[in-house]
């Protein structure tokens, strides 16, 4: 969790009922499964037979897009859940207003980029059950160790508005906590060697030191002294909430590669860590 309401930008566009301004991208991808196929779920309702019409919001490392090709972890989990079911995986660009807004309309299967599960938004939509979690991380140049008293007489640099800010102040010192705007100049001074560690989400440390081989991460280990970090938040796949066939398929599927490592391997692959894998405790 990083601020006052996790993924702040993201929550809040796809929690909007959108009006102008909302809208999916020309450019899509497809993909048919093999021949002679056969479904984890016989006849899984959709909403065309024989296809997952998905919307991305695109958003690494939770989502990627090159062309027409969707990537990142749950471009990645999305392919092997049409895999599991033999449908025709057909997937489209939305903007973070309309992603939530479409599927509480009916008019996609489903959609992903790094949505948490809230109990205010399964009140209205259909969740999955979490395909991983995201919790905190140390992005640094140098090997740290992920406690906070590898931290001690460290600067370290954080993001305004973050949970855990006012902790980290508290615990290491404000003269040891610099505060940053943004994360592009936060990461000048990590690689400048001006902070010795930024503290992000693990989805950003993992796709900062993916992007950039003089970067390494570190999962933050949790401890009483830094509140946010006994928090990690469940990221989920939304559908109509009606669709319950549908959302119980998904969520079976979701356990099926969970339980194969599946989503470790891509976690790994974009840069996260694996034992973010599965829900919470």
């Amino acid at each position: 969790m990083k601020m006052r309401r996790p993924l702040a930008a993201l929550a809040c566009g796809l929690m909007a009922a959108a009006a102008a301004g909302c809208g999916t991208s020309d450019e899509s991808g497809t993909s048919s499964p093999p021949a002679g196929c056969k479904p984890a779920h016989p006849d899984v309702p959709t909403l065309s037979k024989g296809r997952l019409n998905v919307l991305v919001y695109v958003t690494p490392p939770y989502t990627t897009k090159e062309g027409a090709t969707y990537g990142g972890v749950e471009g990645a989990i999305v392919k092997e859940i049409a895999k599991l079911e033999c449908l025709e995986l057909k997937e489209q660009s939305v903007s973070a207003a309309a992603g939530l807004a479409s599927i509480g309309a009916g008019r996609a299967d489903l959609v992903v980029g790094g949505i948490y599960y809230t109990e205010e938004r399964a009140q209205t939509l259909g969740l999955s059950a979490p395909m991983y979690r995201d919790g905190m991380a140390l992005l640094s140049k140098d090997e740290l160790g992920g406690t906070l008293a590898d931290l001690e007489g460290k600067t370290v640099g954080v993001i305004q508005g973050y949970l855990w800010n006012e902790d980290f102040q508290k615990e290491l010192g404000s003269d040891n906590v610099k505060l940053y705007q943004d994360s592009a100049s936060l990461l000048t001074d990590v690689k400048n060697g001006r902070v010795d560690a930024a503290v992000l989400t693990s989805a950003e440390a993992g796709y900062r030191a993916a992007q950039d081989s003089g970067l390494t991460t570190t999962a933050f280990q949790s401890t009483p002294e830094i509140a946010a970090s006994a928090t990690q938040n469940d990221v989920v796949i939304a559908l109509p909430k009606d669709k319950t066939d549908l959302i119980a398929a998904v969520d079976d599927d979701i356990r099926t590669l969970i339980e194969n490592g599946t989503v470790a391997d891509v976690l790994k692959d974009n840069g996260m860590d694996p034992d973010l894998a599965g829900p919470g405790s």
